[in-house]
């Protein structure tokens, strides 16, 4: 991203803001600008009840939003109801705890596998009353005196427990995989060939891995060229720019490249947005905007 890149961004952002393009008019009205890229936006950068969110969202021109704690909403059949009507897309579902922790238990300990098999069953269900088609899971921390093989062993043995269920559901869970070297420390599933491989050994065709592009560029770079090589099991991506964890632009990545990259990989699913703002909302659009561009 060049000088050339901010400054047509500044601009453009301006220009929005003052004729209210960013925010496309009424809610409910047709998007503005068609992305490529289904990027998935935060409600949470939006004022109003989880619906009007949803409409300034789709009023903005964007086709998804991403709130890990959705399942928790008690007006999830009204906010389904919108985003059909509307035509938005519901991203990934997180269990809470249920499905794992960061640094406590996970299901690479199987004493834990119960706990996980009923935390799937009910995330399951909040994320059908949304019509989200993706949950998140965690592996839990490493489990000190307990060898990397068995802790993968008993991740297969969870994903093969839960693929029939997600299977008939209809969904899609992504195992997590974060950075120990900046956010987690001590948690157990870091790198994108270790989540390639626990979804082909798991044999369900419902069990992919989640490529945080923030996280594996802090664990090991390379991005482009292992979205090309683990794309098919790759089931849903997060993004952030490095350092920092804010928006695109704010970092080393180049945003732009990586959207081109995804698409030309002939994935066609959700890309979130899992950052911390620095500017208002609209400039944040606009940023996004840009980065869909090439």
């Amino acid at each position: 991203m060049d000088r050339r890149f901010f400054l047509q961004t500044g601009l453009t952002a301006a220009a929005c803001a003052s004729t209210g393009m960013l925010h496309g008019g009424e809610a409910g009205d047709a998007p503005k600008t068609k992305l490529r890229t289904r990027i998935a936006v935060s409600p949470n950068w939006f004022e109003g009840s989880h619906v009007q969110k949803i409409e300034k969202i789709a009023a903005a021109g964007f086709p998804a939003f991403e709130d890990l704690g959705c399942g928790s909403w008690d007006d999830k059949e009204a906010v389904k109801k919108r985003c059909e009507e509307l035509g938005i897309s519901c991203g990934a579902v997180g269990g809470g705890s249920s499905l794992g922790t960061i640094g406590e238990w996970g299901p690479n300990d199987p004493a834990n596998h119960a706990r996980f098999v009923e935390g799937v069953k009910s995330t399951i269900a909040n994320a059908k009353a949304l019509g989200s088609k993706i949950i998140l899971a965690l592996s839990g921390a490493a489990r000190q005196g307990v060898s990397k093989e068995a802790q993968m062993d008993s991740l297969v043995k969870a994903g093969k427990l839960v693929g029939p269920m997600l299977q008939d559901a209809g969904i899609v869970m992504v195992w997590e995989l974060l950075n120990v070297l900046v956010d987690h420390p001590g948690y157990f599933l870091i790198h994108s060939a270790d989540g390639s491989e626990l979804v082909k050994r798991t044999e369900q065709p419902n069990v992919k891995f989640l490529f945080d592009i923030y996280h594996q560029q802090i664990s090991e770079g390379n991005l482009i060229n292992n979205i090309r090589k683990y794309i098919k099991e790759i089931g849903h991506f997060h993004f952030a720019d490095n350092p920092g964890r804010h928006e695109p632009g704010t970092g080393e990545i180049n945003y732009r490249n990586v959207f081109k990259a995804i698409y030309e990989t002939g994935y066609r699913d959700i890309v979130s947005c899992e950052f911390g703002k620095t500017k208002p909302t609209e400039e944040i659009l606009e940023v996004l905007r840009q980065c869909d561009r090439w």
